[in-house]
């Protein structure tokens, strides 16, 4: 999973690097969004090459920023993955701020802008600032709450009666259901993740959520893929389900408390 995040991550990184290299040339102005959509006598205001060396300094600055991500993956440091999301949140939205006011892009002076503009294209350009500003906003808190909500560790409860697994793609479980519980002394990586067929995985070994494997069949993981032991909770007609943290004695723990409640 390491190995795959790395590639995905490195794909990203390389076109970063060759499209922010295309526009620091000053060329390449259909790449940026917004200003590829306009139409040519608005264009005409913008000095296209200062707005393409602009992007083009970002998308460095967002390079460095993203590599930041596979470090913290690999060492699990997982507080590195969120500095490097913030501060590209941060970089966006001031970038975007920047770009949309003084008219630093623009060819003519303040004065001919103004007389060339009326009231309604102002709003205009104001509520495509905001939009673009919020857009951004809510993209990148997105993608960074996901990651956040699905490499915390699963936090699971023993009830009188039931399991309750707290985590992406959480489930309650009745004691009812539960045929049978063991401890497996390998990882979930060396018993058979197989695809994810409705899950999240990838990210500093963490999978939950439903997976497909050749060898165990279809199975419900809240895991850290490395590690082990590995606890497996077999039900009577539904997906098995396997659980582990990355500190092999609190999934020991966790298996203990939990044979005493569904065996007493």
């Amino acid at each position: 999973m390491i190995a795959q995040a790395f590639g995905i991550f490195g794909i990203v990184m390389a076109l970063l690097l060759i499209i922010a290299a295309f526009l620091l040339r000053g060329k390449g102005s259909f790449l940026i969004a917004g200003y590829n959509t306009i139409n040519k006598e608005e264009k005409e205001k913008y000095d296209q090459e200062k707005l393409c060396r602009f992007v083009g300094k970002l998308l460095v600055i967002i390079f460095f920023a993203i590599a930041f991500f596979p470090i913290g993956i690999y060492f699990e440091i997982y507080w590195v993955i969120y500095c490097g999301s913030a501060f590209i949140l941060v970089c966006v939205i001031g970038a975007v701020i920047y770009m949309n006011t003084g008219n630093r892009f623009h060819k003519m002076d303040n004065s001919e802008i103004n007389s060339f503009g009326s009231e309604k294209s102002k709003k205009t350009t104001k509520v495509n600032k905001i939009v673009s500003i919020v857009f951004s906003m809510i993209v990148l808190i997105s993608v960074g709450g996901v990651l956040f909500y699905g490499v915390n560790e699963p936090v699971i409860n023993v009830l009188d009666d039931s399991i309750q697994i707290k985590a992406m793609y959480g489930i309650d479980v009745d004691f009812s259901e539960v045929n049978s519980i063991s401890l497996v002394e390998e990882s979930m990586h060396n018993i058979g993740v197989g695809v994810r067929v409705n899950g999240f995985g990838g990210f500093g070994e963490a999978l939950r959520g439903h997976f497909k494997s050749d060898s165990i069949g279809e199975t419900l993981l809240f895991v850290h893929s490395t590690s082990s032991p590995t606890i497996r909770i077999e039900r009577n007609s539904e997906k098995d389900i396997y659980i582990s943290y990355r500190n092999s004695e609190k999934t020991e723990m966790l298996f203990n408390e939990l044979s005493i409640a569904i065996n007493p």
